[in-house]
């Protein structure tokens, strides 16, 4: 699989994404332009025209455009249309400073759990954690959602970084000349998230009974995310969904043990490689599991 040297520089993945400069422009104004410059519409005629009454109705025809359009350049009127906008969005949703929240072992004071004064739990949109690197479960295309406004992880990534990740996406598989192995993570930019970076990791959907090999995949996702972030350099903080247990169907009890089971090993051998993992759940059920986990664990 391609190593990260091998397309690091090709996705100028060590330059920082610009902020957009102070446009006075109305989102009207910015989505009309971002819409007229995006070719090859999907949505045109009639089955358009009932979304130009509103901001949103336009942002969301944006957005749906945006997640099945393929890969190719953005012209740079267009780019700072769209810049913009997701720069409004991500300004309108919050940003949640991780650093800030409570720790684990503040929340559970006899909490086994290794480097627990490191360790976030938090229940909210993994989309506003500021962050060093946020982690996506891939396709193996990395490519994102084809569904469009789906609304799973993968799908809101996509939409609140912009079209460039797409494209990041597609030099990648290039590159590389085959997909993702389930398991494996690449790195990109974060765009207009909060995050500087996104690791993607592959974790296909399983049915039926789950075998160990399903339950080493998962690991794999987990520790090869924790490698990537280490080989960047400059990752110190990094949020964690709960891997698998979307629509890949994993048992949310039995993937979290994964999950906490290879973050601790892999703290162990690299004790000073972070400074704060954030596992970030998206559901009151996620959040019991992880809970009761943590509050009943024994580490080796």
């Amino acid at each position: 699989m391609l190593k990260l040297a091998d397309y690091r520089d090709a996705i100028r993945l060590d330059e920082e994404f610009p902020a957009p400069m102070n446009d006075r422009r109305s989102n009207y104004d910015l989505l009309m332009t971002a819409l007229s410059g995006l070719k090859d519409k999907h949505y045109t005629g009639a089955s358009s025209m009932a979304h130009l009454s509103t901001d949103d109705g336009l942002l969301r025809w944006l957005l749906a455009e945006l997640a099945i359009r393929k890969a190719s350049p953005i012209d740079p009127i267009t780019s700072r249309a769209i810049n913009t906008l997701l720069y409004r969005q991500i300004g309108k949703r919050g940003r949640v400073e991780v650093l800030n929240l409570r720790r684990i072992s503040d929340q559970l004071p006899n909490c086994d759990f290794v480097n627990a004064n490191d360790v976030v739990l938090y229940r909210g949109d993994i989309l506003e954690v500021v962050v060093d690197a946020v982690v996506n479960t891939s396709l193996d295309d990395l490519s994102g959602c084809p569904i469009p406004l789906h609304g799973c992880l993968d799908s809101v990534i996509h939409s609140q970084a912009g079209p460039w990740l797409k494209n990041d996406a597609a030099k990648i598989m290039e590159l590389q000349g085959k997909p993702e192995t389930p398991g494996s993570a690449k790195i990109t930019r974060g765009y207009r998230l909060p995050a500087k970076y996104i690791i993607h990791t592959h974790m296909p959907r399983f049915a039926g009974e789950f075998t160990d090999e399903h339950k080493q995949i998962l690991a794999d996702c987990y520790r090869n995310s924790l490698n990537l972030a280490l080989e960047k350099g400059d990752i110190k903080t990094i949020a964690f969904p709960a891997i698998g247990t979307g629509m890949n169907g994993f048992p949310k009890d039995v993937a979290c043990k994964i999950a906490l089971d290879t973050v601790e090993e892999w703290w162990r051998i690299h004790p000073d490689a972070l400074d704060l993992i954030v596992f970030s759940v998206h559901s009151d059920v996620d959040s019991e599991v992880y809970s009761h986990t943590l509050s009943t664990w024994v580490s080796d």
